[in-house]
Parts: C-alpha cells; structure tokens; sequence
C-alpha cells in the first residue's frame, strides 16, 4: 500500500505496521513488525522493484516485541544499521527490562516477545538524539517522545509534513476495532502521563500525512498542525 510517494506500508501485517522508505536507490524500513512478518516485508520491497540488499537502515520507534521482532532476520540477511533512540538502547539490547503500566501488561509483554520472535538482543549500529536529522526522504528529523517507552521517538518530514508517529498515537481501538485517533491503551504504555506531554509537545508541527504504528495511516488533503489532530483524541 503506497501512503506517499516513496512511503509504503506491507499489508497483512499481524500487529503493528511498517513503513517501506524508497529515497533513491535505497530503502529504510522504520519498524518491523513481528518476525513472522518478514517475508511480507520482503515481498512489499520486491514488489516495489528492488531487492533486499538496497536495504541500508532499519529506524525502530521504539523496543517494542510487535516493532522490533523482524530485526535479527533482517540484519542476518542483510547486515543492514539498526537506529534507535539512545534511552532504548538498553532494551533492545536485553540488558533492561521496559516500564510497563501495570503487571498485567508485563504479563502480556512477555507472551508478545514469545510469540513474535524478539526475545533475542538487538545491537544498535548508531545510537539516535533528539534533534537528530537522518538522510532518509529528503529529510527525517528525530523527535524524542517518551511515554510509551523510555525512548520512543517520532520521525518527522517537514517539506511533506509527514510523521511516522510508531505508538505515541493508535487509529482505532486494538480491542474494540472501532475507528479514530487515540493514545495506546495505559497498560501498554510505561508512563502514560508522560506519552500525552509527548503529544502535546508536538502542537506546532504541520501535519498531513500521519504514519501511525497500529491501524491505517491517516492521510489529508491539506496539513494541520497537531493540535488540531490532537481534538477529541482519547486515552
């Protein structure tokens, strides 16, 4: 499915979403999915035209098991970077354990990580900063929103006024299916209060194309700042 123009999202997914990233004659994936959702991924980029070694970067928005469990099979094939906010690096490497909102959403973490295939480490090539602008789509800057996780981040092109925007935002409940933007569900989320000052902070940025980690990407015909998105949205 193409969001953008060089913006594609595999379908079928079975949880969370990916985004392809065409810039040239190289491919950035901001997200994986779960490790069963590889060959989906593959088969989105042969699809588009390229091959699986045109992949130079795989951006994570956060240490999530639905996010990140595509990454070992991935890196195995390709030896492709692993990007990842600086506070989440510890995650992914296994040597902490995430926040999480409640006990039961611990629970459920850890049968996400079993079913998904990301128990496994995940080594960061380039540790990513707040402010951080990456060669990707003309342009992606780093904007660090912690909540959901520690370290959870957004990626934002100006010039299209798209953001990639992983779980600070859902479009739809995951439990009910019903439709509409709205915060990930608390016992998801380590700090929640935290994940809506995140938001809010993010008032002024123009937005019309918004790459969401859960539901469909929500694309308008003219941009609004965030605030405007922000109207209504429930916890």
């Amino acid at each position: 499915m193409q969001v953008v123009e060089g913006v594609y999202r595999p379908e079928g997914l079975r949880t969370s979403n990916a985004y392809v990233v065409v810039s040239g004659d190289a491919l950035t994936l901001i997200d994986t999915g779960t490790g069963r959702d590889v060959a989906l991924i593959v088969a989105e980029i042969e699809q588009r035209g390229h091959v699986l070694s045109e992949l130079g970067s795989i951006i994570l928005t956060h240490a999530h098991s639905d996010h990140r469990g595509g990454v070992g099979e991935l890196v195995r094939r390709t030896g492709t970077r692993v990007l990842a906010h600086r506070e989440e690096v510890p995650y992914l490497q296994r040597s902490k354990s995430l926040p999480s909102g409640s006990a039961f959403g611990r629970v459920l973490s850890r049968l996400e990580e079993r079913v998904s295939g990301s128990a496994h480490a995940i080594e960061v090539t380039r540790p990513l900063d707040d402010g951080d602008v990456l060669d990707v789509l003309g342009g992606l800057r780093v904007i660090h929103t912690p909540g959901h996780t520690p370290g959870s981040i957004c990626l934002y092109q100006e010039e299209w006024q798209v953001l990639f925007c992983g779980d600070l935002l859902f479009n739809g409940n995951p439990f009910t299916h019903r439709g509409g933007l709205r915060f990930p569900p608390r016992l998801f989320s380590g700090d929640a209060p935290a994940l809506v000052r995140s938001a809010q902070r993010l008032s002024s940025l123009m937005v019309r194309v918004l790459c969401v980690g859960h539901g469909n990407p929500v694309v308008r015909d003219t941009a609004a700042p965030m605030s405007a998105w922000l109207v209504g949205v429930q916890a």
